[in-house]
């Protein structure tokens, strides 16, 4: 449960003035309770600054807590290697314990498009549902740190060709809470920006930037933790 602040702080409030009257203000209760669930200020000024680091361990996290309930898929990991390569490794019901080598070929952001393209360097990928359904969870569990937990279920498209995984995860970030926050006229979710996920050993690198006002950019930053 999230502790919402009583009292908006006078410079959020200076910042609303500022803006012309005929713009409907949003309810900020709610818009703060998901800016705070997203992000804490040091992963917003990084966002902001171009680079945010996001250790293995908080990845796995996230792919831990989607497999409560699941009997397909009993174990998830991921481990970042020199190169732009991670290891995934599975243990599934039906083919036991599975290891793909890859290499992250793209990962952008924006708000015409996400994607994450990655290569398999050590098998040819077989297209079945439990292939696609182990890399759609690696994809948001990746973005998990940069934009919320995202439900994999919604809006999420995985194409497999021979060594190829493409995943399409632009709708199923829009169906998240922070995709439906609107701030003054500006999405935080559309002014995010990444170009790249760059994996190194023991984190992921991403590369990103923040297309919005600074007063609107100031706003976030005011009420989070």
């Amino acid at each position: 449960m999230i502790d919402m602040p009583a009292i908006i702080s006078n410079t959020v409030i200076d910042n609303i003035k500022g803006w012309s009257t005929d713009i409907k203000i949003p309810d900020m209760s709610s818009v703060i309770a998901v800016l705070k669930e997203t992000w804490d200020l040091q992963t917003f000024t990084n966002l902001e600054q171009g680079k945010v680091a996001v250790p293995d361990d908080v990845i796995n996290q996230s792919l831990a807590a989607t497999l409560e309930g699941n009997d397909q898929v009993k174990e998830l990991s991921i481990t970042s290697l020199d190169d732009k390569k991670i290891k995934i490794t599975a243990l599934t019901k039906t083919a036991g314990h599975i290891i793909f080598i890859c290499r992250v070929e793209q990962f952008e952001h924006n708000k015409d498009y996400s994607v994450m393209k990655l290569k398999i360097l050590d098998k040819k990928l077989p297209d079945k549902p439990i292939v696609s359904w182990i890399f759609s969870k690696v994809s948001l569990a990746m973005v998990t740190k940069l934009v919320g937990n995202v439900n994999p279920g919604q809006g999420l498209a995985v194409k497999i060709t021979g060594n190829e995984v493409t995943l399409d995860f632009h709708q199923a970030l829009y169906n998240s809470s922070l995709g439906g926050v609107d701030i003054l006229g500006y999405k935080p979710l559309d002014a995010m920006i990444i170009t790249e996920a760059a994996p190194q050993k023991g984190f992921v690198n991403f590369t990103t930037s923040i297309d919005m006002p600074d007063n609107v950019k100031n706003m976030i930053k005011n009420v989070l933790p």
